[in-house]
């Protein structure tokens, strides 16, 4: 089942925001995508996106939330009527950012292919950006990812919140820095469209720290690997270094008012019915992570308050 090639023309270029990727996407020619939009404005009688930019006008925007969730539920249609000759076997597609990817889920997924194994997963990482895109695009049914989601056909529920703690070798010196001493210091990270980067680059910028170096790479464990050996300071989610700080291979690096959580979320297509084996991982994924709040967070979810204290500037 799939809407109308216009339609779809429109929806392809919504997500790829080209019209030579969305040509790759449809398999089809650039000059028919360009036809197909092109006839659908003419019908409409609205502009939907404008041309020297590639931006979509209010009426596209508009419009663009639509045609993708519909796209979505035609989708999801599909995978639910073939579950229906099983409801715990088939495919779930899932992804998730690099924090929560490699930390959290996959045990989970594994515990639950143990216990459902007719259950086949397509489980890819991806920056929290690339989460929201394999979602928007249908490549995944459910994704996990941190920071926040903003796109009008996305349900984003929160899973459970995070610290960022910013670690180096234990030859770093454990006494509170100087703004100078962190801004000499290499900065490692991932790469652009990490959620950890960009909300530590935010906490950095509140505190008036510019670092003067600066390294990306490709995944949190080569970013251990570099800052064990000495190359730099990084700023991590708790759970990924929870074992090294324990052993004592990293230690945190405490300066000035550093205090970053940011919520991990499960992203998914809104109004859009899940397929049973996907339904079922969903609420399996709720539960673990509940377990995963510390005492503060349970009081908030009760509706209580925990003090934080605002950012002061170095002096």
């Amino acid at each position: 089942m799939e809407l109308d090639a216009r339609l779809r023309a429109y929806g392809a270029f919504v997500r790829r925001k080209s019209f030579s990727d969305a040509a790759s996407e449809l398999r089809i020619s650039q000059p028919a995508v360009s036809k197909h939009i092109a006839d659908l404005e003419r019908e409409l009688g609205v502009k939907l996106i404008e041309r020297r930019t590639r931006s979509l006008t209010e009426a596209g925007e508009y419009l663009a939330g639509h045609v993708v969730r519909a796209e979505a539920l035609l989708k999801q249609s599909v995978r639910g009527l073939a579950s229906l000759r099983d409801p715990m076997a088939g495919t779930v597609s899932i992804i998730a950012s690099g924090t929560p990817g490699t930390y959290v889920p996959p045990r989970i997924v594994a515990e639950f292919q143990n216990t459902h194994p007719g259950v086949r997963f397509q489980f890819e990482l991806d920056t929290s950006s690339g989460v929201v895109d394999a979602v928007r695009a249908h490549r995944a049914e459910l994704g996990v990812a941190g920071g926040f989601i903003a796109a009008p056909e996305l349900e984003a529920e929160p899973l459970f919140e995070d610290e960022i703690v910013v670690v180096g070798p234990p030859n770093v010196s454990r006494r509170r820095l100087t703004r100078d001493n962190l801004e000499e210091l290499t900065w490692i990270s991932r790469e652009e469209g990490s959620a950890t980067r960009a909300i530590a680059d935010n906490a950095l910028a509140d505190l008036g720290i510019v670092p003067r170096r600066r390294l990306a790479l490709p995944a949190w464990e080569s970013i251990k690997i570099a800052v064990r050996a000495g190359y730099g300071i990084a700023a991590f989610s708790r759970h990924a270094v929870r074992e090294e700080l324990a052993s004592g291979v990293l230690v945190e690096i405490p300066f000035g008012s550093w205090r970053v959580r940011r919520m991990f979320s499960l992203v998914r297509i809104r109004d859009a019915a899940l397929t049973p084996a996907a339904q079922k991982l969903a609420d399996t994924l709720r539960i673990h992570c509940r377990a995963l709040a510390t005492p503060g967070q349970r009081l908030r979810k009760r509706g209580g308050s925990v003090p934080s204290r605002p950012y002061r500037p170095f002096r």
